[in-house]
């Protein structure tokens, strides 16, 4: 069976690019339709309204003309589109005084009609109260006549008639291409309506207008467009950055070198992630030391419960071969190797039941009963108890309690333990018919108490690694040590935050110092 191909992996640098084209792209569709709602609204609005004001221009200078009879002749042949009529509106005529005379009033308006018709590429027409064409110059398709007209454009007409001004797309079948209308009434010389203009205006040219004006309008986007896309490449590349400098730095942690760091410096969610992975490269490459740390210590723990099972797993052994053997038949030299054997066995109880106890208190698990105490009762009863070991060497323990009863929160056997293994290594390391003093007094709310004995001292090289494991001085005072009590005695002191000061002069003696804080008076 033929492994599954491997998916091809789409670098979410060219997925951010995708991202920013399409929102380009929808931004510019988005943009372009507005933008041709609102122009193609605004543009027929301005038309519509251009288209009113000419309308009703028209109609106010057509009421000038209407001031005097006019003559009583028909209008000239060029005028006449539809109907021949004499009288507009229902009254006669004349041209105003200003003008010559021997023009006539029709020729006159025509000429101003054409002109008009000209200038705005529009028609005009104008009709009476009696819904009769006057003049009616048609651009776009054929002559018109009245009833010919659909019933928006009566309604039209009807309302100018009526004096209102009306712009409306009424007239587009008639005229045979779509048209804007405004109609407008006009006034004779007493105000009274008595006809109406209206101008057609063909709305082609407004939509090649807001044709081209769209047009422009993709082309500039799609310029845009065009700019843009090199920028959102360069910015996908600059967002990703930070990504392919956090990859650089976990296969970097991958292989081992916790040294690495991002160098990213953002106010933002990738700057928090980039100042995690740094915080975790810190981290790791602490518990990669700790780890070595641990392991050189297990290595140096093994090595030295090794040393120190063997000498009494050989003496053990060394004795019962030659009891088995029959070699020794001196019941006095036999009860010596049966008290060897026992002593022997005695080291390696008290060896493991201190290893036991450096295990519980290393477990960060193991709890420690905890309840309130008198401190000074702790002194008094751990020199009570160590007394005896004192006297078998005339060593005399002096105890020196200066502050009143202060109670403490802590587990009062272990305490008693630490305290009876200091006792227990002062009086080991001192010479007979000297002295221990033992001093309890506080400072600055702190109680101190103060062990100090007249022995042998300690070198400074091995005041260092006192309370190391399995560490001890290998001399005939000691001989029966394990190494293991003062780093039980320490780590009773970690688990109650006291803190351990050992001064010691070569010769002069040593003095452990233990400091006791959250104490209460009674």
């Amino acid at each position: 069976m033929k492994p599954p191909k491997p998916k091809m992996k789409i670098k979410i640098v060219y997925k951010l690019f995708a991202f920013f084209s399409v929102v380009l792209l929808i931004f510019m569709l988005i943009i372009n339709s507005f933008f041709y709602f609102f122009f193609n609204k605004q543009t027929i609005e301005l038309h519509r309204n251009d288209l009113k004001e000419k309308v009703v221009t028209i109609s106010n200078t057509i009421s000038l003309f209407l001031q005097n009879d006019v003559p009583e002749k028909e209008p000239p042949p060029y005028l006449r589109i539809h109907h021949h009529h004499m009288d507009m509106m229902g009254q006669d005529m004349r041209i105003p005084p200003s003008m010559d005379p021997t023009i006539p009033y029709y020729k006159a308006l025509g000429y101003y009609i054409k002109l008009l018709n000209n200038m705005d590429k529009c028609d005009i027409w104008i009709i009476n109260n009696n819904r009769q064409f006057l003049i009616s110059n048609n651009h776009f398709h054929h002559s018109v006549q009245y009833n010919e007209l659909p019933p928006g454009g009566v309604q039209v007409i009807n309302k100018a008639l009526k004096g209102n001004i009306v712009v409306a797309n009424s007239f587009s079948s008639v005229l045979g291409t779509p048209s804007t209308t405004a109609a407008a009434p006009i006034k004779d010389s007493n105000g009274k309506f008595v006809g109406a203009v209206l101008m057609h205006a063909p709305i082609n040219q407004l939509n090649s207008s807001i044709f081209y004006a769209i047009k422009l309008l993709i082309i500039s986007s799609l310029f845009a467009m065009l700019i843009s896309l090199p920028a959102s490449l360069f910015l996908s590349y600059y967002c990703t950055e930070p990504l392919r400098k956090m990859k650089k730095l976990a296969l970097s942690i991958a292989d081992g070198n916790y040294n690495s760091k991002t160098n990213i410096n953002q106010s933002d969610e990738i700057g928090d992630l980039a100042d995690s992975l740094d915080q975790m490269a810190i981290r790791l490459d602490k518990a990669a030391q700790e780890s070595g740390r641990l392991d050189k210590a297990r290595r140096i723990f093994t090595a030295n419960v090794s040393h120190e099972l063997r000498t009494p797993v050989t003496v053990l052994r060394a004795s019962l071969e030659a009891l088995t053997s029959g070699v020794i038949k001196d019941e006095t030299k036999q009860k010596e190797y049966h008290q060897q054997m026992l002593n022997e066995t005695i080291y390696l109880e008290r060896l493991v039941n201190d290893m036991l106890e450096l295990s519980k208190l290393q477990n960060p698990d193991f709890k420690i009963e905890m309840s309130k105490f008198i401190l000074n009762d702790l002194v008094n009863d751990a020199a009570r108890s160590m007394r005896p070991f004192a006297a078998a060497k005339q060593i005399q323990l002096k105890t020196n309690i200066e502050i009143p009863p202060v109670k403490f929160l802590g587990d009062y056997g272990r305490l008693r333990q630490m305290l009876m293994i200091v006792l227990d290594n002062a009086i080991k390391f001192s010479q007979q018919n000297n002295e221990i003093k033992i001093h309890l007094y506080d400072k600055d709310s702190i109680a101190y108490l103060q062990i100090a004995d007249n022995g042998c001292g300690i070198s400074p090289q091995i005041l260092t690694h006192i309370f190391d494991r399995f560490h001890k001085v290998n001399n005939e005072r000691n001989k029966k040590g394990t190494g293991l009590g003062l780093a039980i005695a320490k780590h009773i002191a970690e688990r109650h935050d006291i803190t351990i000061k050992v001064d010691s002069i070569l010769d002069k003696g040593t003095t452990f110092t233990f400091a006791f804080t959250n104490i209460k008076r009674v």
